[in-house]
């Protein structure tokens, strides 16, 4: 168990009282500034309140999140929830997460759960996009997986009469999920890269102006 479950552990086992941060070092026998550290993350986490008084008080949240919600989130699971929950907290835009597992596991339910999650952690904004994209919808046709994607410029191919904002521009400063993402083309693959890297990407027909996009994303394969 990690010293800040211990931390947690420890509240639980003493709900019914108030503890500030001496006193509940001093039951864990670990220093006042590292409890400190551990008591700050928690309760960015939601896990732990803290009063307004001083010296500070704090105990249990009685505010369920939406992992909580999760079967196995305690004990099957734990080790990928906690996973989850990092790539979430990580700074300063979290980390790309890719969930694996056979079809009809609930991989696309851990994908909502990730941001309904960030929301409730105040991460994201809670009007934050979550969009969607089964990739296998166009694995045959590349050229229209990008258009959907990455968006084009009036002209781009016959037929593109006006520009178009794609999905990654729809998921700015929110999460974008792409199911299937397997079933993705090498070139959009690289795009995407270049994405996470970077933040910008080019819509089908730019080759001037790279649009910028800070988006979290969550990708599930078979």
């Amino acid at each position: 168990m990690k010293a800040i479950d211990n931390v947690l552990a420890f509240l639980k086992q003493n709900k019914s009282k108030e503890l500030n941060t001496e006193q509940i070092a001093h039951g864990l026998n670990l220093s006042r500034s590292v409890v400190s550290g551990y008591l700050a993350k928690l309760y960015k986490q939601n896990k732990v309140n803290k009063s307004t008084t001083r010296p500070v008080v704090w105990t249990l949240s009685e505010k369920k999140l939406p992992f909580d919600e999760i079967i196995g989130h305690d004990s099957s699971l734990k080790e990928s929830i906690e996973l989850a929950k990092e790539s979430i907290l990580y700074p300063s835009n979290g980390l790309p997460v890719m969930i694996t597992g056979r079809s009809g596991v609930g991989k696309s339910y851990l994908a909502k759960k990730i941001y309904e999650e960030a929301k409730a952690l105040g991460v994201i904004d809670k009007n934050a996009p979550f969009v969607t994209l089964n990739t296998a919808d166009y694995a045959n046709n590349t050229e229209l997986l990008s258009s959907v994607l990455f968006g084009y410029k009036k002209g781009a191919f016959t037929g593109a009469d006006h520009d178009s904002e794609g999905l990654i521009d729809k998921a700015n400063n929110g999460y974008l999920f792409l199911d299937e993402v397997h079933r993705l083309s090498k070139s959009n693959q690289e795009k995407l890269f270049s994405l996470i890297d970077n933040h910008t990407f080019y819509p089908l027909g730019e080759v001037e102006n790279p649009h910028v996009a800070h988006i979290r994303l969550i990708c599930a394969t078979t």
